[in-house]
């Protein structure tokens, strides 16, 4: 049954609260959306450009003249496309019963606490001074805590697993990211290696020439 955007926003805002029926409603109902979830992900990615750019200059670590704009969209953004990739197949190998819409909408809901904690960590990181620092970093691991018990929950919905089950499952899913990225890193460097073999050989004939 298709709801409209009030209503998909009502339950966005419902399952962050009541995490367990809101996401069991994703899973019977075919509620969540996934409009909504592309947005997330993109304030997602636009939070973690602020917090690099616009936290407090007491907190910050980086430097402005070397933040990439592409190295933050590749962790953010791919960091998400990853999970959502390995917790597929590794569901599927569990016989987990999520659908890849569900699986796409409890990973991205899950990021709204984090985004808005974060949000209000660099906010606040801007007027505090360092004596309140480990205030705020609790403010920011609050944010990270509750985005992580949603991811559980969510999962444990989704995938009809028990307890033990849904942490396999997370388990798993890191794993999956490690081998994905392990075998990213030797495709760049195989990659890399035969562009070098081809420009020397095209240098020399070049050269010869």
């Amino acid at each position: 049954m298709k709801v409209g955007t009030r209503e998909n926003l009502r339950h966005c805002k419902y399952t962050v609260f009541h995490p367990v029926s809101g996401f069991e409603e994703v899973k019977w109902n075919d509620k969540g959306s996934v409009v909504i979830s592309f947005v997330v992900l993109f304030l997602f990615f636009l939070i973690n450009v602020l917090q690099a750019q616009m936290t407090g200059f007491s907190f910050n670590s980086n430097n402005p003249d070397k933040i990439s704009m592409i190295s933050i969209f590749a962790i953010s953004v791919g960091g998400v496309a990853l999970w959502f990739v390995a917790n597929w197949a590794m569901s599927s190998l569990m016989n987990g019963e999520g659908k890849l819409r569900q699986i796409w909408v409890v990973t991205c809901y899950a990021l709204i606490p984090y985004v808005v904690f974060t949000a209000l960590f660099i906010i606040a990181s801007n007027f505090a001074s360092l004596e309140m620092g480990v205030f705020l970093y609790l403010l920011y691991a609050f944010g990270i805590a509750w985005s992580c018990i949603m991811m559980f929950f969510g999962m444990y919905q989704i995938h009809q697993l028990d307890f033990k089950g849904t942490v396999a499952n997370i388990f798993l899913t890191i794993v999956g990211i490690a081998i994905m990225l392990f075998i990213m890193v030797l495709l760049y460097s195989l990659f890399q290696q035969m562009y070098t073999f081809l420009y020397t050989i095209f240098s020399e004939i070049m050269f010869r020439i």
